[in-house]
């Protein structure tokens, strides 16, 4: 047995260094550094790795905070004589003081030289850091930290992902700008100076296919309908998916989402583009959606439909449907997802109120394919009544199955 053993070891140990170093690539940097005391075949195989990983940092306090940038920092100095073209780096942070007062001005070399040195194609940078509550500090410390803008010249990057910054300080509308490569752009808790300067870096982005927003912001608001006109050929032309929660996200035209195979909108944050009165023609078709999920009125959600006839699958949260003249009135015309596509629908906390039923019963009588209907309710006591209603109505699709649970 202890023979076998060796002899696993040793076939591991004949790895082309190639092999084992993108084995190493799949740890985080501390861990692919621990490998070093295995063996001499070991000690410096972390250093052939092309991605720097440190997800697993915890800053809470001096101590902590000097062995962080000593670790990176000796890492660091072995990028000279290799490329880097993956850099994640996620901290947390146990007090603000050792973000805003020790911590973020060693994050910003760290970035610069990264991106300054090296053809980087995959860069995350996560701070988990509360803001200050003190009055006696600094106004500027009440802020998100301010992102490193050497980011916006590495027109490298495929993948960009950034949490807790603000943006400030760099020409989007500068000549050059641009992200020819960019895939992947998720970015939580960022704050844009003006909806001018997050509209250009979007538009500078002309291969995008993945898009989340989450908590993103505006510091500036002024001339929103001017903004709306210069941009409103915005094009994002290989989007497949588009997720948008809690956002101002209302600037941007819809048009420049309309091919998501996967769209996420929570218009009830801004919802003034979609009057109910609105007309079908001034929304986009979104010919290639097959999952949407939605926060926002009866009316949006009818007029949603109309406007996407692939529409496969269908998630419905914190439903306010608005009153209407007659709520028993139903459309004249059904959108054509429900007379041919529609296979699953999800409606989360449905209350037992007249008004929520009209969308899910509307669902019921024209959804001719509809596989599963499922309905998440707020109050066990309110399962029966909500079941009773529901199994009552007439289903388009026989084999429809309904499924109401808390």
């Amino acid at each position: 047995m202890q023979r076998w053993r060796i002899s696993e070891e040793d076939r591991i140990s004949r790895l082309p260094d190639d092999i084992l170093s993108h084995i190493l690539s799949f740890l985080t940097t501390k861990k692919a550094v621990r490998t070093s005391l295995l063996s001499k075949r070991w000690t410096d195989l972390w250093q052939s790795c092309h991605t720097i990983d440190f997800t697993d940092i915890l800053v809470h306090c001096n101590r902590t905070n000097r062995r962080c940038n000593k670790l990176v920092e000796s890492v660091l100095a072995t990028t000279d004589s290799r490329s880097i073209n993956t850099f994640l780096l996620e901290i947390l942070y146990g007090h603000p003081h050792f973000a805003y007062k020790v911590s973020f001005r060693n994050v910003v070399k760290w970035v610069n030289k990264i991106v300054l040195q090296n053809q980087l194609k995959n860069l995350c940078l996560h701070l988990d850091v509360d803001e200050y509550d003190d009055e006696d500090n600094n106004e500027d410390e009440h802020f998100l930290p301010k992102l490193p803008t050497s980011i916006f010249t590495c027109q490298t990057l495929v993948s960009l992902d950034l949490r807790r910054f603000r943006v400030q300080g760099f020409n989007f509308s500068s000549d050059g700008f641009g992200f020819p490569s960019l895939k992947t752009l998720h970015l939580d808790d960022i704050e844009f100076p003006r909806g001018r300067d997050f509209l250009l870096l979007l538009s500078g982005c002309p291969i995008l296919e993945d898009l989340k927003l989450f908590h993103v912001s505006l510091r500036c608001w002024f001339n929103e309908s001017a903004i709306l006109k210069e941009f409103e050929n915005l094009s994002l032309p290989k989007l497949k998916t588009t997720d948008i929660i809690e956002s101002l996200w209302h600037i941007l035209p819809l048009a420049a989402l309309s091919t998501s195979k996967s769209l996420c909108l929570d218009t009830l944050q801004h919802h003034e583009p979609f009057k109910v009165n609105q007309p079908f023609d001034d929304m986009p078709i979104f010919h290639n959606l097959t999952h949407l999920k939605l926060t926002d009125s009866w009316d949006l959600v009818v007029q949603l439909l109309h406007h996407c006839p692939k529409l496969q699958n269908i998630e419905l949260y914190e439903a306010m449907y608005v009153e209407r003249e007659n709520e028993d009135d139903d459309p004249a015309v059904v959108p054509q997802c429900l007379l041919s596509h529609l296979k699953i629908c999800t409606i989360h906390n449905l209350g037992r109120l007249h008004r929520k039923f009209i969308l899910p019963m509307y669902i019921l009588k024209n959804a001719r394919i509809l596989q599963t209907m499922k309905i998440k309710i707020w109050y066990r006591s309110e399962l029966s009544e909500i079941e009773r209603k529901l199994s009552l109505c007439p289903k388009a699709s026989a084999t429809c199955q309904l499924f109401v649970h808390v």
